[in-house]
C-alpha cells in the first residue's frame, strides 16, 4: 500500500525579530509532541480500514471464521500506545463474526502486538540501554529532558523487569575455556528471611573453539556448588563443559567447577596479588612483600611458542616440559622460604595453587589448546558490572540484580549479537519506506506581525 501524506504546518513569526534557538526548539517541540505521533496514527488509520474493508469482502489473510466470509464491522476501540515519537492514540476498528458472534482486531494482528500491548518495543529497547547506565531516577529523568519521552521510573523499572532481552543462548559450540568470578552489591535486606544488605553476584563466561566471548549465566544468592549442577548442564554426556577453568581460586569454585573441566589453571595475577595480602596479615615489611612478589612473578614468567603447536618441533617441546618442571621445583622452593621466614599462611597459600599455575603450558603442549594465564578477561567484565551495581544503585531485589547484571553481559560480550536480537524483536525487515519529497510554503503566506 502506498499513499501520499500532507503535512500542514502553521507557521507565525514575529517581523520584529527572533532568535534562531526558538524556532529551532518550537519546530522541534512540534514534531516530537505532535507531528511524528500524528504521522504514524494517520499511517495506522489507512492500513486499518484497508484491512478491515478486505476482510468484510472476504479478501486478504484472516478473512475467514466459520469457514466463510462472515464478518462485518462492529465498532471502534481507542487505544494509547507510548513511542519514542510520542504517544500515538488510535481508534482501530473491531470485526464481528455474523455466524458466531466472536471479534477480531485486524490491526493488532498485522502488527503483531499482543492484546493489552500499551508500548513499542523500540521505547523498550531505549529504556534498557539508556538504564543499563544510569539508574532509574536519572535515567527517568534523562529520557524526559533530551528525548521528550516521559517514562516514570516505576513504569521503567517495571518495563525492565519484564522485558525478556537478558535471556541467554547456549554456546554455539564446544568451550575452550571457561571463567567465574563473583562481586559484592548492596542488597536490599529482608529481615524476615533473614537477609542483611550484603549481596553476592556470581558470574561465568566461556570462550568458544573460536575464540568467541559467550555469557554463560550471572546468579545471585545461589552457592557454586548450585551453579555448577546448572552448568553442568551444559556438558557432553561425560559432563565435561570445557577444557581448562581459569579462576581466582575463590573457595567453593574450583571445587564446583572443576570437574566440569579437564584441568583447572589458577590466574597469575591473583597469585601474585593476594601473596602481598597474606604477608602483609602476618606483619612482613612492604620491602619484603614487594621483593617476593618480584620473584614469585619472575618464577610464573613462562611464555608459550608464537607458532603453533604442530609447527614446534620435538625437542623445543621436551625443553619447555622440562622448564615447567624446573618453575614448579623453583616454586616449592620458594614455598620452603616463605615457610622458614614464619610467613605460613602465605606459604600454604601458594603451596596450594602450585599444581595449577601452569595447567596452560600442558593444556598447550597436550591439546593445542590456548588457554589463557589470568582472569583479565572477566575482571573486566566485573568492572563494568560493579560499576552499575555497586556505583550508581543499591538496594537491589537478588533477582533484579542478576537480571541487570545479564543484560549487561550480553551488551558487553558482543554488541552486534545484541543489536541483531532487537533488529529481530523489533522484526526490522524493510517493509516500511518513507520519502519526503519536498517543503514548499503556500504561494501567498499570511504573515501574522505582532
Amino acid at each position: 500500500m502506498q499513499t501520499s501524506i500532507a503535512v500542514e504546518l502553521v507557521a507565525a513569526v514575529s517581523e520584529k525579530g527572533f532568535s534562531l534557538d526558538e524556532l529551532v526548539l518550537k519546530v522541534r517541540q512540534l514534531f516530537e509532541n505532535q507531528g511524528m505521533a500524528g504521522v504514524i496514527a494517520l499511517v495506522l488509520k489507512l492500513v486499518d480500514e484497508m484491512l478491515s474493508r478486505r476482510m468484510v469482502q472476504g479478501e486478504g489473510p484472516g478473512r475467514d471464521c466459520c469457514g466463510a466470509p462472515c464478518y462485518e464491522l462492529h465498532d471502534r476501540l481507542p487505544r494509547r500506545f507510548r513511542t519514542a515519537a510520542g504517544e500515538v492514540h488510535i481508534e482501530w476498528r473491531r470485526l464481528r463474526c455474523r455466524a458466531c458472534g466472536k471479534t477480531k482486531v485486524p490491526l493488532r494482528d498485522f502488527l503483531g502486538l499482543s492484546r493489552w500491548q500499551s508500548k513499542s518495543t523500540e521505547l523498550e529497547q531505549m529504556v534498557v540501554e539508556v538504564i543499563c547506565d544510569q539508574s532509574y531516577r536519572r535515567g527517568s529523568r534523562h529520557l524526559r529532558l533530551i528525548g521528550q519521552i516521559p517514562v516514570p521510573k516505576s513504569t521503567a523499572h517495571r518495563w525492565v523487569e519484564q522485558s525478556p532481552c537478558d535471556e541467554l543462548e547456549e554456546p554455539p559450540g564446544p568451550l575452550a575455556v571457561v571463567m567465574a568470578d563473583s562481586t559484592g552489591y548492596k542488597r536490599r535486606p529482608d529481615n524476615e528471611k533473614g537477609l542483611d544488605n550484603r549481596g553476592d553476584l556470581r558470574m561465568a563466561i566461556g570462550i568458544t573453539q573460536d575464540g568467541e566471548v559467550v555469557p554463560l549465566g550471572t546468579w545471585s544468592g545461589d552457592s557454586w556448588e548450585a551453579i555448577g549442577r546448572q552448568l553442568g548442564e551444559l556438558g557432553d554426556e561425560e559432563g565435561t563443559v570445557a577444557d581448562v577453568l581459569v579462576s581466582d581460586g575463590e573457595p567453593g569454585l574450583p571445587q564446583s567447577l572443576g570437574p566440569l573441566t579437564e584441568g583447572e589453571q589458577r590466574c597469575h595475577w591473583h597469585t601474585i596479588h593476594d601473596l602481598d595480602e597474606r604477608m602483609r596479615k602476618q606483619g612482613a615489611p612492604i620491602g619484603l612483600r614487594r621483593a617476593m612478589q618480584k620473584e614469585l612473578a619472575a618464577l610464573l614468567e613462562l611464555p608459550l611458542p608464537v607458532a603453533s603447536v604442530e609447527e614446534v618441533s620435538a625437542a623445543e617441546k621436551g625443553a619447555l616440559w622440562e622448564q615447567t618442571e624446573t618453575a614448579e621445583a623453583r616454586l616449592s622452593e620458594f614455598v620452603a622460604s616463605l615457610a622458614a621466614r614464619g610467613y605460613d599462611q602465605a606459604a600454604r597459600y601458594v603451596r596450594r595453587a602450585k599444581d595449577r599455575l601452569f595447567t596452560y603450558v600442558r593444556f598447550w603442549l597436550t591439546h593445542g589448546v590456548v588457554s589463557p594465564r589470568a582472569c583479565s578477561l572477566i575482571e573486566r567484565i566485573m568492572r563494568e558490572l560493579a560499576r552499575r551495581l555497586k556505583r550508581i544503585a543499591f538496594g537491589w531485589r537478588p533477582q533484579n540484580a542478576a537480571k541487570m547484571a545479564r543484560i549487561l553481559l550480553k551488551r558487553l560480550l558482543n554488541h552486534t549479537q545484541w543489536e541483531a536480537y532487537w533488529r529481530d524483536r523489533l522484526r526490522i525487515k524493510d517493509n516500511v519506506l518513507l520519502a519526503l519529497r519536498r517543503i514548499v510554503a503556500d504561494p501567498s503566506p499570511q504573515v501574522l506581525g505582532r
